[in-house]
Formats: C-alpha cells, structure tokens, sequence
C-alpha cells in the first residue's frame, strides 16, 4: 500500500515542550517495515537484511496514515532506518527517544542492542555511547512484539479481532515521534521537576543531572513578556538533583487559572568552572495551586464545578496517534465550544 501525502516529516514539532534542547534530529517519516506474525524474525535475520515494505512513523502499522492499514493481530513488527548523525554533534554523546512503542520493544543501533522497553505507553530512551559517530550513517532496528495473549497495559485496544462495544482497533509498533538528541558527555540535565507554589509567590525546581560534575553549576532563569525576572544557581558537584528556589516579586506575580492561562518561560543551564553554558534547555510553567475540599476541586482557593468531557483520544486515520498537531488544538476548542471546562482522559496515557 503506497504512502498517503503528508509532510516529508509529520508530526514536525519537538515531542517534549516542557524540556526542550535546540539541537535534535526527528525521526518521523518514511522506514523500512516488515510483519513478524510468528515472532520468528530474528531467527530468519530481519535484524540484517532490509525489509520488505515501507511505514510512515510515527503511524502504527493499523492506522490508514501509515500506509499498511493490517488491523489484523501483529505478534511482532519490525523498523529498520538508516540516518547520518550530524557531524555538528561530534564530542556530545547521542540519545535515542521513543515517545512510544506498543509493546516490547528491542532497539539495535549498528546490529548491537541499545535499549529493551516493555510498556505501550511510556517513553524510553537509549543511550548510543560509541556507536553513533557523528558525521557518519547509523543504522536503527526496532523490534515491536504486541502479543494478543499475557497480562499488559493496552487501554481501549480490542482483544477480539473486531472492535466492540468502547474497544477500537489495535496499536502495535511505534506511535509517537522518534528523534535523536545530542547532550554532553560530562555532565547533562535530565527532566526537570517544577512545583509552583503559590502561597509563597514562587518555584521549587529540581534539576536532576547525569553526573555530579566538580566545578559545575545548574542555573535556571525565570522571564515573562518583559524580560527576565529572577535567577538562581547550585552546585552540580554535590548532589545528583540540585534544587533551586525561584521567587516572584509582587509586580511580576500572575496567577495561573483557565481564564487567564498565563505562563512563564524558564531555561535551564548547567555552566562549567569557567561559567560557559555546557547545556541548556528550555521549559515553562504556571503558578497555580490545586487542593481538594470534601468532593471539591479547588484550583487557587476558589472551587471549580468540573465539567468535563470524555475523550477518548482516537482518531479515525491514525488510531491513538493525532494526524498534526492541529488536530489536538481542535480537541480542547471543540469541547470548549461545547460548554466544557476540562476533559476525562482514561485508560491510556496521551501525546
């Protein structure tokens, strides 16, 4: 089946806004894939040869978006991808992320495995070290097994081969963006932890890192529309997960709440002992705090009648996996329209 048109590289946006580096490298679009319905694969060498069709990821082989349509059970799928890691990357050690892949998955780089992943629903990251030379092709195998017998996460999936009753069609393989990432070798930040607290008019971060590194210092500034607003640093020699404090003054504070949706923009460094960035990323958050009262919700001290809307998250052409962005905006503005103020997401974790 031919590849429906879409962009060379759908789903073109960076997958985790909320811990974002400028360099990476997107992995969305055309690979090589072929269906192991025996889960004999390795055994006949798929882990060496090419395979035998084409897969637009980050579409799981069931949805119509990427080009195979098979809602029939799929034991065990394969991926196979050959990229060139941009020389601009040399001296950083190279990340491999999977938003997702449904169910167990097994990751070569170079015919040598770098990640074993079990989980439909969680992202997970493989470590590349000495195999992935800047500058030079590396060739990427992932092996999806998504067994219809044994105990796992599948949400809403059917375990008949029909859909029924609230069950949908299957999602086997990859199904959110795949992408590479360099970071440094020494010493590299790790998602962060941002709890808002708004009695206190401030931030509590945590900024985990790689290594403890002598020398090093993490910083993290706070801004808004009209600059930069407050700075703090730590040590990054002392403590794994340096934690850090970030005040508002009284004119800059603005509370997070539906109506006013207000944001703050953060970025986080870590800086050698001569103080020059060695990495950076970039993050926000909102100042808001939630409780709950009895049976209320209670968001910044006032209750929230919670009108919210089931959303199943399931797309017609591309399953659990949104055709754009776009589609996802369209989402919340539909339910907005409808008279909702939040949505029920359940069964399953979301893009």
């Amino acid at each position: 089946m031919p590849v429906p048109h879409l962009p060379d590289v759908p789903r073109p946006e960076y997958p985790r806004p909320q811990f974002a580096r400028e360099a990476w490298l997107n992995l969305n679009g055309e690979w090589q894939f072929e269906t192991d319905r025996s889960d004999t694969g390795l055994e006949r060498g798929l882990l060496e040869r090419e395979l035998a069709d084409r897969i637009l990821v980050p579409f799981c082989p069931e949805s119509e978006l990427s080009g195979i349509g098979e809602t029939d059970f799929l034991e065990a799928v394969w991926y196979r991808r050959t990229v060139t890691v941009p020389a601009g990357w040399a001296g950083s050690r190279v990340l491999l992320h999977f938003g997702a892949v449904d169910h167990d998955t097994t990751v070569w780089a170079d015919g040598r495995e770098v990640a074993r992943h079990r989980g439909g629903f969680t992202p997970f990251t493989a470590d590349l070290g000495d195999v992935a030379v800047p500058g030079e092709e590396l060739t990427i195998v992932v092996r999806a097994r998504d067994s219809r017998h044994g105990v796992q996460a599948r949400g809403k999936q059917a375990t008949w081969y029909a859909n029924s009753h609230c069950h949908y069609t299957r999602t086997t393989g990859i199904w959110q963006t795949v992408w590479l990432e360099p970071v440094p070798r020494a010493v590299a930040l790790k998602r962060p932890r941002i709890t808002p607290d708004l009695a206190s008019g401030s931030f509590h971060l945590e900024l985990p890192l790689t290594a403890n590194a002598p020398g090093h210092r993490v910083r993290a500034t706070l801004r808004d529309g009209h600059g930069d607003i407050t700075t703090a640093e730590a040590r990054a020699d002392l403590d794994l997960c340096p934690r850090l404090v970030l005040p508002l003054p009284d004119d800059r504070l603005r509370v997070w709440s539906p109506a006013d949706p207000h944001l703050y923009d953060l970025s986080l460094d870590v800086l050698d002992p001569d103080g020059t960035v060695v990495d950076t990323a970039r993050s926000y958050a909102g100042l808001r705090s939630v409780a709950v009262h009895g049976k209320r919700l209670v968001l910044n001290g006032e209750p929230v009648f919670q009108r919210l809307v089931l959303d199943q998250g399931y797309y017609p052409d591309g399953l659990m996996t949104a055709p754009s962005d776009a589609a996802l905006v369209r989402d919340i503005e539909l339910g907005l329209r409808a008279g909702f103020n939040g949505a029920r997401l359940h069964q399953k974790v979301f893009e």
